[in-house]
């Protein structure tokens, strides 16, 4: 039977260590409970040594195990289930050490008198800081449970755009990846084989110029190695600085073929979240500040960042929109649709369905667009260093007869 080390608060507020003997970490909880001692941390233990306690603390929590709570938690608290005794439930079925952690912290503040989105708020890498707004909203309106679904449809939905945006630039990646070690494995191991039979002897010129640059490789291959990592740390040293970054996430989205795609993810993304806020209740400003903040694209925050300005001015969101480029003018329709009617949460959703069904497109025209090209170019090394190689030996063979 495993031992579990735990730690806890009895009744005189005195801390309380100990080590237990249980079936499993819930029958020690169990345990603790009915000694009137609140519970801090059960770990089990081998050999004096707490399991899982070195990695948790840096292991982050899957994006799925958060959305799988909060559709978990919403069906409960809609079965008349409290807070706190919903967050046990999810926190004594999960089999994640860290999840588990985190619902532990939770229980207890909720506990001790914490709404729940202040509760949340405290683990802002597991909760961002727009999900905890909706959260305090639904506490605020009386509709939790409706929230809480909303936002596990919204995290489904922006997961699979996330996902599928990744698979898109995935493919040329590796194919990428598969012709660098391909021309490495032919300097290194093909062509000096060959070397040795034809060297000393009057070569095509293709043949002489992949001798050569094997030579050239293997004589300096480390400096090329330290001068190209030099050059990878330059690049990310300068995509740190704010300005450039700034820079680069502007005009990749005017790139030919890929740009549409960062294009229209970041429409989706920003019409997603902001449509989830104002569903919840959140004031508009609010909301946008909310949506900017969730938005990886440096370029498009500081253009919410300038509309949630022009709003405070006194500017209605539509007359902020017409000067913002990389919306469509489906978008600037849309919202001022949703300013007439009223119904601007639900003209955000139609703008991000609509927008994600052409991202769907344009991912699929440049997949393939792209994938041919890098087969061609994978294709030709390959078939030019076959073809330098082949003539190298046609000609030590036409010199021999």
């Amino acid at each position: 039977m495993p031992v579990f080390r735990c730690r806890g608060v009895d009744p005189e507020g005195n801390t309380v260590r100990m080590d237990l003997t249980a079936d499993s970490e819930g029958a020690a909880v169990a345990d603790l409970r009915s000694r009137d001692i609140t519970v801090v941390s059960v770990a089990e233990s081998v050999g004096g040594f707490q399991l899982g306690v070195s990695l948790d603390r840096f292991l982050p929590v899957r994006r799925k195990d958060v959305i799988l709570f909060f559709r978990m938690l919403s069906a409960l608290i809609a079965s008349d289930i409290t807070i706190s005794e919903a967050v046990m439930v999810l926190e004594e079925q999960t089999d994640k050490r860290k999840m588990k952690s985190v619902l532990n912290s939770m229980r207890r503040r909720i506990e001790s008198g914490d709404p729940l989105s202040e509760a949340m708020g405290a683990y802002p890498r597991v909760f961002p800081s727009m999900v905890v707004s909706m959260v305090q909203a639904g506490e605020l309106g009386g509709i939790l449970d409706v929230v809480l679904k909303r936002v596990s449809d919204y995290l489904e939905k922006r997961a699979a755009i996330r996902t599928k945006t990744l698979i898109s630039m995935m493919y040329p990646a590796i194919v990428l990846i598969v012709a660098i070690v391909v021309v490495i494995f032919l300097v290194v191991f093909v062509i000096p084989k060959f070397a040795i039979l034809l060297r000393g002897r009057k070569l095509p010129a293709n043949t002489q110029f992949l001798l050569n640059t094997a030579d050239y490789l293997k004589a300096n291959g480390l400096e090329i190695a330290l001068g190209f990592a030099c050059i990878l740390g330059l690049i990310a040293l300068l995509l740190s600085t704010p300005q450039v970054r700034l820079l680069v996430d502007r005009y990749r989205m005017k790139i030919p073929v890929i740009g549409p795609v960062f294009r229209y993810s970041a429409i989706v993304q920003f019409a997603r979240t902001f449509g989830a806020l104002l569903e919840s209740h959140i004031p508009l400003v609010e909301a946008l500040r909310a949506t900017s903040a969730t938005i990886g694209n440096i370029a498009v925050n500081q253009l919410l960042d300038n509309m949630v300005e022009r709003v405070l001015a006194g500017e209605p969101l539509s007359a902020a929109l017409e000067r913002e480029t990389p919306f469509t003018s489906m978008v600037r329709a849309m919202v001022k649709v949703g300013e007439h009617s009223g119904l601007m949460d639900e003209a955000m959703q139609t703008v991000a369905e609509l927008h994600e069904r052409v991202l769907e497109d344009k991912i699929a025209r440049m997949s393939a667009m792209v994938e041919p090209v890098l087969i061609v170019v994978l294709g030709g090394i390959v078939g030019f260093v076959a073809w330098g190689l082949i003539a190298g030996m046609l000609a030590m063979y036409t010199a021999v007869k």
